[in-house]
């Protein structure tokens, strides 16, 4: 992880860190600036004047977005040259829009849709970390789970001695992630029971969403249930009645933010 992400993630784990503190640390690193000021004035965020430097975005986004954008920003830099691999392009795909479907579900129970995203962007770290270790050995591994219907955490396991949660949960730790999003991180592919608004909920539904929505990072995966319906059922009737969540536009909508994202 590029040092400066690296340290930013850890200084938002701090409840007294201020925005001059935020600012004055991504400012020093240029591409970084540049490229959450680009996504900043992108159509997705909905700017109403032009961002013009850091204090102004995370005055207008929310410290939340902006983090999750310079955590966008890293692991696209993370992954580097692997994202050619049109098979590690699609897991990469998959985090955005796990991001991105998070932030989306989160804002329908009115929660935080940019810690959402954050967590949503990082819950796959350990995929990315394992890729970035070795691509060519990973990318057998996603083949032989597409041809095969195998499950591809036992294939990490089996390969590396851990799934890629567990990895997750290790880069997180790492790198002092607040331990909310670690714990999202480790468990977001075990059976899920507790408070769908808390983050480990609603990356666990972001992620299964986002899977049956057509982002797995499988080529070819099947998806079980109806992700969507089962979320919208833990809504309170009040709320759950106003959204008229239609699939296929919900699939648009995720589908543009994620080009945005990628652009």
């Amino acid at each position: 992880m590029p040092t400066v992400s690296a340290r930013l993630l850890g200084m938002m784990g701090r409840a007294d860190v201020s925005l001059k503190e935020i600012s004055n640390l991504i400012v020093s690193d240029a591409a970084l600036t540049g490229e959450i000021l680009r996504m900043s004035n992108s159509a997705m965020f909905g700017a109403r004047s032009e961002v013009r430097n850091i204090l102004q975005a995370l005055a207008v986004l929310g410290t939340e977005k902006v983090k999750g954008l310079a955590c966008t920003v890293a692991l696209r830099s993370y992954l580097g040259n692997a994202l050619q691999i049109p098979a590690l392009k699609r897991c990469w795909r998959h985090d955005l829009a796990t991001a991105v479907v998070s932030s989306e579900i989160a804002d329908w129970a009115r929660q935080d849709g940019g810690e959402a995203y954050t967590a949503g962007i990082l819950h796959d770290i350990g995929r990315l970390g394992l890729i970035a270790l070795d691509p060519a050995r990973y990318l057998q591994l996603l083949d032989h789970a597409a041809t095969h219907g195998s499950c591809l955490c036992d294939l990490e396991r089996e390969a590396y001695g851990l799934d890629h949660a567990y990895a997750g949960e290790w880069l997180a730790t790492t790198w002092g992630l607040p331990p909310v999003i670690s714990s999202a991180i480790r468990v977001h592919h075990q059976p899920f029971s507790g408070d769908s608004f808390t983050i480990t909920g609603l990356i666990n539904y972001g992620c299964r969403i986002t899977d049956a929505l057509g982002f797995a990072s499988i080529e070819n995966q099947e998806t079980a249930g109806e992700p969507v319906a089962e979320f919208l059922a833990t809504l309170p009737p009040a709320i759950r009645d106003r959204l008229h969540i239609a699939v296929p536009e919900l699939q648009i909508l995720i589908a543009s933010r994620v080009n945005a994202l990628e652009a």
